[in-house]
């Protein structure tokens, strides 16, 4: 019996991202990769991906969505490898078995799960503290605390090598790239402290073809604003 996932050819892929979001990280590591891909828009903001039709391909209306010929494939950590396994001669990832490997998800499950949240409880406090007014304002000045603590932890980090794995650049990179350009939202901006070295790694990818390419294809969808050190010729 043939086994689905021993197939040489890669399935069909269409990313659904929304842009500015953590689909960001998707949308680059795709166009990274070298693998033919389409990505479709779904606005968040408008609630898109709430409505039935997008339901229909991830019922628990997540973005990003990654349909793989078929499967879909939620959770950026999971899209992210599952994207650079597909293209294992672009060196997206570590192989498996490695310690550098381990490292890849130690830095994608950090920033899931406790980068994105503080993000997260800045940009929408009332998802954990309800309507009350005074509550908002406390998980938000909180929050703010805790994401300038996390930003100071990338900094360290980013002192001690030019990429998040060492000397090389990985899909880890593609989404510190994503909370780059969110820590100049002005709802944050403020509260956190100086970030050269962030500053530098975002720099670098900005050197990146796929990733100049992904953020002219993102604004034409939603002309969102880049930080203001980022020069304009990336829209060529």
């Amino acid at each position: 019996m043939n086994n689905p996932e021993s197939q040489t050819m890669p399935p069909a892929l269409t990313l659904y991202y929304s842009p500015r979001a953590c689909s960001l990280a998707s949308h680059i590591a795709l166009e990274e990769s070298g693998l033919t891909y389409r990505a479709v828009s779904v606005d968040i903001r408008s609630g898109e991906n709430t409505q039935p039709a997008y339901r229909k391909i991830s019922p628990s209306g997540i973005v990003p969505a990654l349909d793989a010929g078929g499967a879909i494939i939620t959770e950026s950590q999971a899209i992210l490898t599952y994207v650079a396994d597909l293209a294992p001669e672009i060196d997206l990832i570590p192989r498996p078995g490695t310690r550098t490997r381990a490292r890849a998800h130690e830095w994608m499950n950090w920033l899931s799960s406790t980068l994105h949240v503080r993000y997260r409880s800045v940009f929408r406090p009332q998802a954990y503290a309800g309507e009350n007014e005074s509550a908002v304002g406390a998980v938000r000045e909180h929050a703010r605390l805790k994401l300038s603590d996390a930003v100071s932890e990338i900094e360290v980090r980013l002192a001690q090598q030019p990429y998040a794995l060492g000397s090389t650049f990985s899909v880890v990179d593609a989404y510190l790239f994503v909370f780059y350009l969110w820590s100049h939202d002005e709802r944050v901006a403020a509260a956190l402290p100086q970030r050269p070295h962030y500053q530098a790694h975002a720099a670098r990818l900005l050197e990146r073809p796929a990733v100049r390419s992904v953020l002219a294809r993102e604004r034409t969808v939603r002309a969102y604003d880049l930080p203001p050190e980022f020069p304009t010729i990336i829209l060529g």
